[in-house]
């Protein structure tokens, strides 16, 4: 298969359309937008979607002649509010779109602005061949195989409408080589399941996957759970929905878990995922996260009781995130760093010894993760920590590359554990049945808050630990997480995963000052500077060992950005 070739079964008339319709209702303008596809793809306010989600459907398309594999996408903002929404890639097996194609799509999205249709086809020809001449293919049967999810915003279903549409006309194909499969409402890891799940098991036609994902990790969970004698934890989980896609799924599972196990009950609150306008408002994990309080529905005396254990899931049910109250009422927060480092304590406790030593086992965190879960990792697990870029897909490479068995999660709640071949050999060699059922709750395609959820459960049941004692496990330093609107964040660059700035010029030496000037003799004052990913936007994360070292060097820090950015 050439660039030739991709040219020739091109519907040129549907695509200059297609085209002609965006670049005339989004011309440029000195003010434009200049798309990005990021670690979670493209996610921005609903309106002004139309052009990425053109650019998305077109590298999907190339995408799947390139594998001559399925490949999915899911229209979902995540944790964002309502009226925003985006578009991600998924690969045959599950993973993100490969890093050296997301400067393809982010080039095609730019190129709509020219409003040149000839410009933008010479652009588009160009990467063809630019991508086909790095690795020609030569196949013959070449089919279109595109997978479709979307979460329950109202902006969603159009966007799968569009896509359905430009699927089925793009190509001059025939009709039985052009597959367009859409799985309507579901989370981000169960689309990530499906698409693996119909690559692996070369399924051509729509099934009911859904069912096989939660046979997949629901049944472990139910032989893990009939292992536990008696519920010293907790004896009734409480789940914040963020009105979103989780509710829709976890509500279908909700009869087959009360048959199974009724000595853990379980109660789904925010379910209301009819009404768009609710989505993560005043709810869900990254609300829980950034205010560290608790959601809507969830009162201080509900909260108060010791048998509950609460989680918050996020709009499209990829991260989550615990807490509980003291019995003082003192709001306790289970983030990331706390997952990862109770999941690590439960390897220790449970494999074997010759086992522990024969591998690597460690922790990927990002420049997020609190300066505390660093120093228990390393000081009181003894495990390797290491610090990867933001975004999972970072992070799971860094896992991949450095260990056998790979714990990483971001502190908002996103995140997973994988295991290499030879981790699975070693352990082959031991009858350790419990821990296999335990391995078969882990999602290891992607951070998954609903198998995540089954895991910290297991783990806490087992390990006789309640909510409380596990956050007594260490104290987090004070932290605090801002906003900064500025005029360009492609401005800001930085390095050492993302812990320092190369750029505004200037700008680190800034932060550096006033941070040392605030020490303490402790020393634990940090900040730093990333720019966002979706919008013109810097975030500014800070911890100390005072709370009111937190305002004093943020409130410096963002005069300093402004007298940087104002040159």
């Amino acid at each position: 298969m050439s660039a030739a070739y991709i040219e020739s079964i091109l519907n040129k008339q549907y695509l200059q359309k297609t085209f002609n319709e965006l670049a005339s209702q989004r011309p440029r303008k000195s003010n434009a937008i200049n798309f990005t596809y990021g670690t979670s793809g493209f996610r921005m306010d609903s309106s002004k979607l139309d052009i990425p989600l053109f650019a998305t459907a077109l590298i999907t398309f190339l995408r799947s002649l390139y594998c001559n594999k399925f490949i999915g996408i899911m229209i979902t903002a995540s944790h964002n509010p309502p009226q925003d929404n985006g578009f991600k890639t998924i690969e045959p097996k599950g993973e993100m779109l490969p890093h050296s194609w997301e400067s393809y799509v982010t080039s095609i999205a730019n190129s709509v602005y020219e409003n040149d249709y000839l410009k933008f086809e010479a652009n588009m020809l160009n990467i063809i061949d630019t991508i086909f001449k790095a690795c020609p293919l030569e196949k013959k049967d070449t089919s279109l195989r595109i997978i479709l999810g979307r979460d329950t915003r109202s902006s969603s279903l159009p966007f799968a409408n569009f896509l359905n549409d430009f699927f089925t006309n793009l190509t001059t194909l025939k009709t039985e080589n052009v597959i367009v499969l859409d799985y309507g409402i579901v989370t981000t890891p169960q689309l990530h399941f499906i698409v693996r799940k119909h690559t692996a098991d070369n399924i051509f036609e729509q099934m009911d996957l859904t069912k096989e994902y939660f046979d997949a990790f629901f049944i472990p969970f139910i032989k893990l759970l009939s292992k536990v004698a008696n519920l010293q934890s907790f004896n009734t989980l409480i789940i914040d929905c963020a009105n979103g896609v989780g509710a829709l799924q976890l509500e279908k599972l909700l009869p087959l878990y009360e048959k199974h196990s009724p000595q853990l009950k379980l109660e789904l609150i925010n379910t209301n995922y009819q009404d768009c306008s609710k989505l993560n408002v005043e709810c869900g994990a990254d609300f829980v996260k950034t205010n560290q309080k608790l959601p809507g529905g969830i009162s201080e005396e509900f909260a108060n009781n010791p048998n509950f254990l609460f989680c918050s899931l996020d709009g499209d049910s990829d991260r989550i995130i615990f807490y509980c109250l003291t019995a003082d009422k003192k709001f306790c927060l289970l983030d990331g760093d706390k997952m990862a480092t109770l999941i690590g304590e439960f390897f220790i406790e449970k494999l074997p010894a010759p086992l522990l030593e024969s591998i690597k086992l460690g922790i990927v965190q990002t420049a997020y993760a609190n300066g505390s879960s660093t120093a228990y990792i390393k000081d009181v697990l003894k495990l390797d920590a290491r610090c990867a870029k933001t975004g999972v897909k970072n992070l799971h490479h860094d896992a991949v590359e450095n260990f056998d068995v790979g714990i990483y999660f971001e502190a908002n709640g996103h995140g997973t554990v994988i295991f290499n071949d030879k981790f699975m050999q070693a352990l082959s060699k031991y009858k350790l049945e419990e821990f296999e059922l335990f391995i078969s709750l882990i999602n290891q395609a992607v951070g998954d808050a609903i198998t995540d959820l089954f895991i910290v459960v297991i783990i806490l049941l087992l390990l006789k630990l309640d909510p409380r004692d596990w956050f007594k496990k260490y104290d987090d330093l004070p932290n605090t997480l801002i906003k900064c609107v500025v005029p360009d964040r492609s401005e800001f660059e930085t390095f050492d995963n993302e812990r320092q700035l190369s750029k505004p010029i200037g700008l680190q030496e800034m932060i550096d000052q006033i941070v040392n000037e605030t020490n303490n003799s402790d020393k634990k004052n940090r900040c730093f500077v990333r720019a966002s990913g979706t919008e013109d936007v810097v975030r500014i994360y800070c911890e100390s060992s005072k709370q009111e070292n937190l305002t004093i060097i943020t409130t410096k820090v963002l005069e300093a950005i402004k007298q940087i950015t104002n040159k």
